[in-house]
């Protein structure tokens, strides 16, 4: 690796992408990143003269004379791009390692209504014992490719049930399946099913292939249309807004809650955990002093509006700044909860861009955390225990306005 490459690898930009490597003019290797610059500095040396142990990251140091790279909007997009270029240019060392598990394939069964599933270059046995079928890849990021697959059968419903069923299966129930797999249908819905549902499995396909921009195109239906543009701009998991656990040095935690009966008598509750503070102490050294907790009327909206509420709460709290900021900021609800607060933190970093306050939100019948990759033990507990803290409290709060309007 000449000292080009690896000036080129220094000024790589933190942003999503694809990279390539060259020996002279034959592609040696093409591999996707959601952050170039930390991936590619993984192909460089240790400090100190560490040997590469690693025997693809030595075959490229060894090899590699020169490097290019793309910058796209998000990982998803660069998944499929990477699939895309390693079927188009067959760079050497994608094809040399392609029987390797970390490659996925998407696989379209050969029936009136395919079905879909997601394999290794071998496919599952039970496909391969009732029908034949075909596949896309290869695809090197596992867990990137089921969330494209998860986010498309929002906009372009499929099916997965391999076997027929009486029962509405729950993909069908909640409008990510067509159904068919459980439904006796006439001849004319047959038709009707079958052209909708064919469109569906080419639109996908096309996504896979990399003909995304071609297929939002042709599409006349402006709600398939937004979908598929927020699949390609999706970010949520994957780009710099998540929050690595290693990156946080949390002193102060602030959760937000709304209660509302009918969109009717709503309110929004914060409270919070500070460290180190002798008051009220727990024995894992986090206080919960209630002379920070706050209560709020909304004002904004007659209607049950749960992110617009967090909105409103969030815009009322950072608008005073005597009251001391927090480091992480946690909401109580999904990603449409976490999207309303994260709109209001961006315009709030425009204007103090000294501060930097982290944001997440549990999900709780999942208990999963949004905007974390992988929350360790003891801080998922503490974001669970200040949920729980949040929600008692607004409750409590709201009991108290329903009796006084009554």
């Amino acid at each position: 690796m000449n000292a080009s490459v690896i000036r080129k690898i220094k000024e790589a930009p933190s942003d999503p992408g694809v990279y390539t490597f060259y020996a002279g003019q034959t592609v040696l290797y093409i591999g996707k990143a959601a952050n170039l610059k930390n991936r590619l500095k993984s192909y460089l040396p240790a400090s100190g003269g560490l040997k590469i142990t690693d025997l693809k990251t030595q075959s490229l140091h060894e090899e590699a004379d020169n490097l290019e790279y793309k910058v796209l909007r998000s990982d998803i997009e660069a998944l499929i791009e990477e699939s895309r270029l390693i079927k188009s240019l067959k760079p050497k060392y994608n094809v040399l390692w392609m029987d390797d598990k970390s490659y996925h394939y998407v696989y379209f069964t050969k029936e009136v209504y395919p079905k879909i599933f997601v394999g290794h270059k071998n496919p599952p046995r039970r496909l391969l014992s009732v029908v034949s079928y075909s596949g896309i890849g290869p695809f090197t990021d596992g867990s990137a490719l089921r969330i494209v697959l998860k986010l498309l059968r929002r906009p372009f419903p499929y099916c997965t049930c391999f076997q027929l069923h009486l029962r509405d299966c729950l993909n069908a129930q909640i409008g990510k399946c067509f159904g068919f797999c459980c439904k006796r249908l006439t001849n004319d819905e047959q038709l009707t099913t079958n052209d909708d549902y064919k469109k569906n499995i080419r639109a996908i396909k096309m996504v896979l292939n990399g003909r995304g921009k071609k297929l939002l195109e042709s599409l006349k239906d402006e709600k398939e249309r937004w979908a598929l543009e927020r699949i390609f701009e999706h970010k949520e998991f994957l780009n710099n807004d998540v929050i690595r656990p290693s990156e946080l040095d949390i002193q102060k935690i602030e959760c937000y809650d709304n209660s509302n009966f009918a969109g009717k008598e709503a309110v929004g509750a914060m409270t919070t955990l500070t460290r180190n503070d002798k008051r009220q102490t727990t024995n894992d050294g986090w206080t919960t002093d209630k002379n920070q907790w706050r209560k709020f009327k909304i004002k904004s909206t007659p209607t049950r509006d749960d992110p617009r509420m967090i909105e409103e709460i969030l815009s009322r709290r950072l608008n005073h700044p005597e009251w001391p900021y927090p480091d992480l900021i946690v909401i109580d609800g999904g990603i449409t909860q976490y999207r309303a607060a994260k709109r209001v933190l961006d315009e709030f970093h425009k204007r103090h861009t000294t501060n930097n306050i982290r944001l997440v939100s549990y999900a709780k019948p999942q208990r999963k955390i949004i905007g974390m990759s992988e929350a360790p033990r003891e801080l998922q507990e503490l974001i669970e225990r200040i949920i729980h803290q949040t929600h008692n409290f607004v409750i409590r709060y709201h009991r108290q306005v329903r009796e006084r309007e009554f």
